[in-house]
């Protein structure tokens, strides 16, 4: 079984992206489960969603406190906490214009990788809303989910919504990261 955790703050699309990587894996022949857990409902608090991906039932239920990846949509949240838990060997990814160097020392047991997904998503988009833009990324490191299996799943839930002005866009992004991201 696959365990993530995506880190972000409200309005970022954290609880959103949680959904789209489920629906990706869901789409792609895994079992899966994602839900978020958050405090104040409000614009910028932290907020915390878990994706459980498996090619078995998933029988374990609760918050997921050992990821095998740690998504984390603002450097500016605590990093202590985003990386609390992940497994050695474990793999975190960052929106962030630094480089991983940056988060890792000689104690570090974990894989870092950064991309620049606000800087991206503010060129393609023009709103910070990095969500979409980390899951292109994601999915290049995941090698589980194909990148076209990830366009549907956010072309199906943005229709979903009665967003379709923002699917174009949204896989434009998701792209751009794909590519961009050195692996």
């Amino acid at each position: 079984m696959y365990e993530i955790r995506l880190h972000g703050r409200g309005g970022q699309g954290v609880k959103l992206a949680a959904h789209i990587l489920g629906k990706a894996a869901f789409l792609s022949g895994y079992q899966v489960q994602s839900f978020a857990m958050y405090g104040a409902e409000r614009r910028g608090a932290p907020v915390t969603s878990f994706v459980r991906i498996d090619k078995k039932e998933i029988l374990e239920r609760g918050y997921i406190f050992e990821p095998d990846f740690v998504i984390l949509l603002d450097d500016t949240l605590d990093f202590d906490m985003a990386e609390n838990g992940l497994k050695e060997g474990g793999i975190m990814l960052i929106n962030t214009n630094k480089y991983p160097s940056h988060f890792v020392d000689k104690e570090t047991k974990y894989k870092v990788y950064t991309i620049d997904a606000t800087s991206i998503v503010m060129k393609v988009l023009g709103i910070p809303i990095p969500n979409t833009a980390m899951l292109g990324a994601f999915v290049k490191i995941f090698n589980k989910i194909p990148l076209e299996i990830l366009k549907k799943s956010i072309e199906k839930e943005f229709a979903e919504e009665g967003k379709e002005n923002l699917i174009k866009k949204n896989k434009d992004v998701v792209e751009v990261c794909y590519n961009e991201l050195v692996v």
